[in-house]
């Protein structure tokens, strides 16, 4: 359920190097020394109390908050090295705890910035793909296929392990490589452990159909008939937000609560962590919505953590239990949960951040119906074939089209003789992607515990699937 977002304000781009014979080097790494001790204590507003006035008429001090707090789930700035580059130009470039990024940085003679900014620096990928293990048998054009992509993975020094399912004309084809531990060079398993970020969120929603089902809801309620107080904000303009706005991201719940660093022991890596209920609901009371529910499609964690905590009072138990009653038990599922027995926790892979570094397992707390499970390759196999067949009746009914091209959960694209299901799932040191494809019978599931970009591989095993 993580996501970075580098945002750019193009008049401070245009300024991001600055000549080196035009530099004032003292004043510059004061003004990135102070920068970096602010940022690290997430004291926003101090930050902008550097700038220039060159930087503040035209940068709000809401809009650099928004765009500094939407980058702190990078961790603390650990150090930072000034870049010369071939044309003279300089930048920051800084190692945060769980990926390395470009600073822009220009400082005025009294030491106030001018232009600052973050962006994306990229991996250096190697010439020649790491030798790793695998168990890729390399006979058929399958195998070879999955091979070819698999060697373009591990170009990015920065990769570690990764499972890959594959569902083709009914058979089922697993493949693994890399490590699952980076000192112990474990190769992966159908049975190591991942975890599953936001695909998550196609659990949940099929609790809902299953309520749906079961007579228990309508996917028109307002979902204020479920929870506990008066929540008078949770509506526009007379129209409430309902449970299919929450399956489908269009209640305009914002993707987490507006005081989330405000939570005890805060931790911007794991963000989620310590935030409490009685946090969880008043920052629920205070939400203001901004247009008509069910309308606009915006992306929320928290809107799908709302649907899941509303499952829970609609059954009267808790939500892994009626995951595994009604998606995980009936489907042969033994590993796949929210919370990890003894011989699961043995088997998780462990997580790789963006730059490579081991980082920590992520901890959802409240947030959990969003992005919490866990799960193994042989399982989410099982998770695949059932989207395929489309037998179980709450499946078939989160695979229906809501509005756009989202279903309930999933992403559902129509490509005129068939359908085309997906969800990816991201968290701190894991990444997770799965295709279905109902009419063709096939359909995907891959498994890394690295943030190793893999969307070409992805669109890679869609094409073969496809044709």
């Amino acid at each position: 359920m993580r996501k970075y977002c580098l945002l750019a304000f193009a008049f401070v781009l245009a300024s991001f190097s600055a000549a080196l014979a035009q530099t004032d080097y003292k004043a510059l790494h004061e003004v990135k020394d102070s920068i970096v001790a602010r940022y690290n204590r997430n004291d926003f507003k101090g930050i902008y109390r550097l700038a220039d006035t060159a930087f503040s008429n035209h940068i709000t001090e809401q809009q650099l908050s928004g765009f500094l707090r939407n980058n702190r789930n990078s961790g603390n700035i650990i150090t930072a090295m000034l870049q010369v580059g071939a044309d003279g130009k300089y930048s920051y470039i800084l190692s945060c705890e769980t990926r390395d990024i470009r600073m822009g940085l220009a400082v005025s003679a009294a030491k106030k910035f001018t232009s600052f900014g973050f962006s994306n620096l990229p991996v250096v990928m190697l010439t020649e793909p790491k030798v790793v293990k695998n168990d890729n048998p390399l006979k058929t054009t399958l195998d070879k296929a999955v091979d070819s992509l698999a060697l373009k993975y591990f170009k990015n020094p920065n990769a570690a392990g990764i499972s890959i399912g594959i569902i083709k004309n009914g058979v089922a084809y697993t493949y693994h490589y890399g490590e699952s531990d980076k000192k112990t060079k474990q190769l992966p398993s159908a049975n190591t452990m991942y975890e599953i970020g936001s695909v998550t969120k196609t659990f949940t929603a099929t609790v809902l159909a299953q309520a749906v089902i079961d007579g228990k809801v309508r996917l028109d309620d307002d979902i204020r008939k479920f929870l506990s107080g008066d929540y008078p904000n949770l509506s526009y303009a007379g129209k409430p937000i309902t449970l299919k706005d929450l399956a489908n991201h269009t209640s305009r719940i914002p993707p987490l609560p507006d005081d989330i660093e405000n939570q005890k022991n805060f931790n911007p890596v794991i963000p989620e962590r310590n935030y409490d209920e009685g946090m969880y609901y008043a920052a629920l009371h205070r939400l203001k919505l901004d247009t008509l529910p069910g309308t606009k499609y915006n992306y929320s964690n928290w809107g799908v953590s709302v649907l899941g905590h509303i499952m829970e009072r609609v059954y009267g138990q808790p939500l892994d239990v009626l995951v595994k009653k009604y998606i995980t038990k009936p489907f042969g599922m033994k590993n796949t949960v929210y919370r990890l027995n003894k011989d699961q926790t043995k088997a998780m892979a462990l997580p790789y951040t963006d730059n490579g570094k081991l980082g920590p397992f992520q901890e959802e707390g409240i947030f959990s119906p969003a992005g919490g499970i866990h799960a193994s390759l042989g399982d989410m196999l099982f998770y695949v074939q059932q989207q395929i067949s489309e037998i179980n009746q709450a499946v078939k009914l989160t695979h229906q089209r809501t509005v756009g091209n989202v279903g309930l959960g999933w992403g559902v694209r129509n490509n005129g003789s068939y359908r085309d299901l997906q969800h990816n799932g991201s968290t701190l040191g894991f990444l997770t992607h799965v295709s279905v494809f109902p009419e063709l019978g096939n359909g995907l599931v891959i498994m890394a515990n690295s943030k190793a970009d893999m969307n070409f591989m992805i669109i890679g095993l869609q094409n073969i699937l496809k044709n």
